[in-house]
């Protein structure tokens, strides 16, 4: 049986689908195929017979301790790599290079693709609520009616906190939390009302028609209701719900950034009073 030599396996592996290169232990280039010359577009006078720390630059930092995934740029045009690297005993290196530039270009695709259905789809997955985006589409015509006709426009937020839990507990029943919020929210909702989950732990009621005193009553009897939701742990203890509220009401020269953060610096009013419910304007 013919022995395979060093020579044959070299030959075998010149045009191989994976770049390959050998160094020693001062990082002098012992070997590389023409694979690689074709993936990192050189030539064979570039890489034979030299050093790392005589290569320019660019060249040096994807042959030296290069990351695994690789983003080459040449003009307008991208190549990605995977790297492998083996590293003996001896100090000396062993690194594949393989083009996955298709894949990336297919996993880039669809992260676009899903950041995309992201910002088209309008309901919240956990309460089945309009979304943040749902509920700014919903304000903005309703303010620019309330500029042109004076019409009342009142906005309620509804922050919750779970009380009792260790923070590594909250996100275990904070979804069970918001459900059951979102649930009394759609209870309660008018037909004209714009009701949804903004961020988090936080509700938005957009309230048409709506004066800042009956926006007040109806935030009190919403933090009174969320007050007797029952949220129970896995140990049988009971989890409070606790609000909060900010509120503020349309008045002239309000855009839609202005009436959200009267309602956040509301909220935050609420807080540090230690009440349900703060109104800044």
């Amino acid at each position: 049986m013919t022995q395979i030599t060093l020579s044959d396996m070299q030959k075998a592996l010149q045009n191989s689908p994976i770049g390959i290169i050998l160094m020693d232990e001062k990082g002098n280039i012992q070997w590389h195929n023409n694979s690689l010359e074709q993936l990192l577009d050189v030539t064979t006078e570039q890489l034979s017979g030299k050093s790392i720390a005589d290569l320019p630059k660019e060249l040096s930092s994807v042959l030296t301790s290069p990351p695994e995934t690789i983003l080459l740029q040449n003009g307008d045009s991208q190549r990605w790599l995977h790297c492998h690297s083996q590293i003996r005993d001896d100090g000396k290196r062993t690194q594949f290079y393989i083009d996955i530039t298709t894949e990336q270009r297919l996993r880039l695709e669809r992260d676009r693709l899903e950041e995309d259905l992201q910002q088209l789809t309008t309901r919240d997955p956990v309460t089945g609520l309009p979304n943040r985006r749902a509920l700014l589409q919903g304000l903005e015509p309703l303010i620019s009616r309330s500029r042109r006709y004076g019409n009342p426009l009142s906005l309620i937020s509804l922050h919750i906190e779970l009380v009792g839990l260790e923070p590594q507990d909250e996100v275990k029943y904070q979804e069970e939390a918001w459900m059951k919020v979102g649930q009394l929210l759609k209870e309660q909702m008018r037909w004209a009302d714009i009701i949804g989950r903004y961020d988090g732990p936080e509700f938005l009621l957009i309230l048409p028609e709506t004066p800042a005193d009956a926006t007040k009553t109806l935030a009190e009897k919403l933090c009174e209701m969320v007050d007797q939701l029952e949220l129970t742990s896995d140990d049988n203890q009971a989890i409070q719900i606790k609000p909060y509220c900010g509120l503020t009401s349309w008045k002239k020269g309000d855009d839609a950034n202005l009436m959200l953060q009267h309602i956040s610096n509301s909220i935050n009013d609420a807080k540090a009073a230690g009440t349900a419910i703060a109104k800044t304007n």
